[in-house]
């Protein structure tokens, strides 16, 4: 038994989520509240004892009961894997190297950081009040500030006990020829913390304009990656919960400003865009929508746009904001009425559809062929999507046939040439991607096997999941096909297959059939599943003959041969038909 198993089974689910849910029966093994998640009058969060598992129907949280930790506290996997283990007395081995140097890492940052505070006073404080911050604003984020000279950090480090080597690794001193001297000098300093609020990192800003570079970061460490973390996160998580929404910015100066001017929900990426990790810490953080505040200029409107061309991004709202040309959200402390102006920026912001039309046609005569051959090919690596259903790319499609006066299957056709140019080798005419109208209705039959066979028993999930491999042969791309694989991989554990799909848009689905799977399993469970496959069958044979048909106007005089073969895909799906009604 692995680790995770021995803890869970040492675990009641209803006892851990207890401490935070009041809940009451609601069946067999089943209990409801209110969802700890979002806010809400009616009960919809519900607790399966018997499979182990939590699913709320209204804000669609589900997983067990590591993944409910997670949520609840912020926290990574491994982080609720230790507590966990601690609680019910299973011991977690760690590689004690690398544990001891995130120990001591965590130390010395911890003297470092009251050093840095110390010293924040005089001009460097001044200079902070010029800036429109105030002092209560400046507390919960921990500025500091670092003296000129080479060694004062360093000589403090070691009247601590920590010497050269140790601070070196931690990125607070560099080596050169043997010699040690401060990374930080004459430099405000912005304390890093991680979603725990542990310090991990700092960053150093000039007070002298002379200065290069702008903002120093120190070299990430075994505590800090900075495509993982989001500054200002760990004092923004409480809001960004409660609103269900993030600002996000790049200025570190940013974040502080716009929490003064009362937006707390602020934070700000570590580099030139959003990136994917950062991204799943917002939507752990139950994020619905995401404002992009960027600066105003083209570096910022090129970052807006990376940051939307994350596949994460599908799971939020986001909207890019547009600030006055050359400004960024810092600027608006310091001029009258700023926090209004940032508020109808907020107001106005543009959807993302909106916003990449518009940058994709800045400064092009859309009324002339050449003007719009450049919007098209701008935005076409966006239409090319692998998901059955793209919301984005079809309302984009939308707004280039209505602005451009393009012409609809023309437009169909150059996406599809598009896309096998990109994946050579592939047959344009794939299930995913293509039929988009049964796209839906085939996933939830294909979830409906799935929960069905994962309500049963563990040592039977290999056999029932061949024999549905065996008489649906789910297509190329299909979401059967891989949770198929994926099963196989992990040697068909009911729970393992589940936790793979947990942070996907089809994860959420598949817990909440699996959630609506209630009383006994059928005595019969193959005459259920041959019905239900039947059905399965019937869909998938659905979207070929769409696409079949899709051809057929192409042709202006149809193949014969294609229109027999036309026919005998109908037969098949009345043939369907009559399996699932019989039985």
């Amino acid at each position: 038994m692995d680790i995770r198993e021995a803890v869970r089974s040492r675990l009641e689910l209803k006892q851990v989520i207890e401490r935070y849910v009041a809940l009451r029966p609601a069946g067999k093994d089943r209990w409801k509240g209110l969802c700890p998640f979002h806010k809400e009058k009616t009960p919809s969060f519900h607790v399966d004892e018997s499979k182990e598992l939590y699913y709320c129907f209204g804000c669609k949280a589900g997983g067990d009961v590591f993944n409910f930790v997670q949520r609840i506290e912020g926290i990574e996997f491994q982080e609720a894997l230790l507590r966990l283990a601690a609680e019910v007395g299973v011991e977690v081995e760690q590689a004690p190297h690398k544990a001891k140097e995130r120990h001591d890492l965590l130390g010395i940052n911890k003297l470092a950081l009251a050093f840095f505070r110390e010293h924040l006073l005089g001009e460097p404080l001044s200079y902070l009040k010029r800036r429109g911050l105030e002092q209560a604003s400046l507390e919960p984020y921990a500025l500091g500030y670092a003296p000129p000279g080479w060694d004062n950090l360093l000589s403090f480090l070691k009247k601590k006990g920590v010497d050269e080597p140790q601070a070196s690794v931690a990125g607070l001193v560099i080596e050169r020829d043997g010699r040690y001297y401060d990374r930080f000098r004459n430099r405000l300093i912005f304390p890093i913390h991680d979603h725990m609020g542990r310090v991990v990192a700092f960053t150093g800003r000039v007070l002298d304009k002379n200065d290069t570079p702008k903002y120093l970061n120190i070299p990430e460490t075994s505590l800090f990656k900075k495509s993982e973390l989001l500054y200002g996160f760990h004092q923004a998580r409480s809001h960004v919960r409660e609103k269900q929404r993030a600002v996000v910015v790049e200025g570190l100066f940013d974040v502080i400003a716009l929490a003064q001017m009362g937006y707390p929900e602020t934070v700000a990426v570590l580099g030139s865009s959003l990136s994917a990790d950062q991204s799943l810490l917002l939507k752990r953080a139950d994020v619905k929508t995401i404002y992009l505040a960027f600066d105003a200029d083209n570096a910022g409107r090129e970052a807006t746009l990376k940051g939307l061309e994350l596949d994460i991004a599908r799971d939020f709202m986001v909207f890019a904001v547009k600030l006055p040309e050359g400004s960024d959200p810092g600027d608006l402390l310091l001029s009258q009425g700023g926090a209004g102006m940032f508020e109808q920026a907020l107001t106005e912001a543009l959807p993302e559809v909106e916003y990449r039309y518009r940058v994709a046609a800045i400064g092009i005569d859309i009324t002339k062929v050449e003007g719009k051959r450049q919007v098209l090919n701008t935005l076409l690596p966006r239409l090319i999507t692998p998901e059955p259903y793209d919301p984005v790319a079809e309302a984009l499609k939308e707004r280039l046939i209505s602005r451009l006066g393009l012409d609809a299957r023309q437009l169909n056709d150059l996406i599809v040439a598009a896309r096998k140019r990109r994946r050579p080798g592939v047959d344009a005419v794939q299930f995913r991607g293509l039929s988009r109208e049964y796209g839906n209705k085939v996933l939830l039959l294909e979830l409906d096997l799935l929960a069905l066979v994962l309500s049963g028993r563990e040592e039977e999930l290999a056999h029932w999941l061949r024999y549905i491999q065996d008489h649906t042969w789910p297509p190329e791309g299909s979401f059967l096909a891989e949770a198929c694989s994926v099963a196989a991989a992990i040697q068909y554990s009911s729970r393992r297959l589940v936790a793979s799909f947990e942070s996907r848009s089809e994860g959420a689905r598949l817990f909440e059939r699996l959630m609506l799977q209630t009383g006994d399993m059928p005595d019969n469970l193959e005459h259920t599943l041959d019905k239900a496959m039947a059905r399965l069958r019937e869909a998938y044979l659905q979207v070929r003959l769409n696409d079949m048909k899709e051809v057929l106007k192409e042709q202006l005089e149809p193949d014969p041969s294609y229109l027999r073969e036309v026919q005998d895909v109908q037969r098949a799906i009345e043939a369907e038909r009559r399996l699932y009604k019989l039985r």
